[in-house]
């Protein structure tokens, strides 16, 4: 018991990395089965699955990031040559009222102090940033080492972790399917949502002659993950900002946009993803997701779930094994959790990966 407990403690740092990769792994089974079927060395089969992934994968993130520090080097540069000061000038000139707030609250803080208070927190947000980049790419490169194992070697973790839990083949199975069916609910319900959440948005922003708009667009589908906030995170200062412009038809309507389309897709779309996967509740699957990003972080948007979905399987076993123990009968064909030869478990887990 102590040794268990001090293995999870000893993973526990790599916890996102390990959980991404039992993500991919499951998402990319039908790539990785198709792959199989045409070379015969599983390592190179999962060697192609993982470069594919890989590229899948990073290639929009990277494209984001250079486009995000683009933006931010520009942004610098205006501030340089003072266009952004020309800028702020004829908002102030055609928003009086905020001329009025700003001044007001130059009378009761010290914005010297605040602006230099801002850019110590802003050096040492640079300096975690690259330490986080730094931490982020290893990560990533554990998580595409554990993939390439556990597409390899798919039937041999799974019947180590069938082993493990004190279940039956029939109940195994049983949470390795409601697994299953929650990450592929979760992930291509959020890919579907991301996309059209970005699609949606990137299109107004061009429409409404915003820069970059792709730039935008991925961001409010990166965004997306997140519950209720999601990409307003992009849209809101967006309108804000017509606002301060004098630009109300454009503020209106992209307020008007983000709160009824952007903001009410996830709510049309994820549920006819998800409806025939996850079988529970819309209430505590959004628990599940805040509460899993409060304590995992980013891997709490499907971890949360996951272990909703894998808690909710194993309390129904437990009402069925108490239902069995008080009416005193046995399962027909139920054995003990650990019986029953290697070639068994394995087809019985090929069948549930497979799905």
């Amino acid at each position: 018991m102590l040794g268990g407990v001090l293995c999870v403690f000893v993973a526990y740092p790599l916890l996102a990395p390990l959980l991404w990769a039992t993500v991919l792994g499951v998402v990319a089974r039908p790539l990785h089965r198709w792959v199989e079927r045409r070379v015969r060395s599983p390592s190179i089969a999962a060697a192609l699955v993982v470069g594919a992934v890989a590229l899948l994968v990073a290639v929009p993130f990277a494209f984001v990031v250079v486009q995000l520090l683009q933006e931010l080097a520009d942004a610098a540069a205006r501030l340089q040559s003072g266009e952004a000061s020309r800028a702020l000038q004829g908002v102030l000139e055609r928003q009086p009222w905020l001329a009025t707030l700003i001044e007001w609250m130059g009378r009761r803080i010290d914005l010297e102090m605040v602006v230099g208070q801002w850019s110590g927190g802003a050096a040492k947000l640079m300096q975690r940033l690259l330490a986080g980049s730094i931490a982020g790419a290893a990560g990533w490169l554990i998580m595409f080492f554990v993939l390439f194992f556990f597409l390899r070697d798919r039937v041999r973790v799974l019947t180590a972790v069938e082993r493990f839990l004190p279940l039956t083949r029939g109940e195994t199975q049983e949470v390795f399917e409601v697994a299953g069916d929650t990450i592929h609910a979760t992930v291509w319900g959020t890919l579907a949502v991301g996309l059209v959440q970005g699609t949606l948005g990137g299109l107004v922003f061009w429409w409404l002659d915003l820069p970059a708009p792709l730039l935008w667009g991925a961001v409010m589908a990166l965004l997306s993950v997140l519950p209720v906030l999601g990409a307003a995170i992009v849209w809101i200062p967006a309108a804000a900002y017509f606002a301060l412009q004098g630009q109300w038809p454009d503020a209106l309507f992209l307020a008007a946009f983000g709160t009824i389309v952007i903001g009410l897709i996830d709510n049309l779309i994820y549920p006819l993803i998800v409806k025939d996967r996850l079988h529970l509740h819309a209430v505590p699957v959004f628990v599940s997701i805040i509460g899993g990003l409060i304590v995992f972080g980013a891997s709490g948007i499907v971890l949360g779930p996951l272990l909703l979905a894998v808690t909710d399987a194993l309390v129904k076993i437990w009402r069925r094994r108490l239902g069995l123990q008080e009416g005193g009968r046995t399962t027909a064909g139920a054995r003990p959790a650990g019986e029953g030869d290697q070639s068994g478990r394995a087809s019985a887990i090929e069948s549930t990966t497979t799905r």
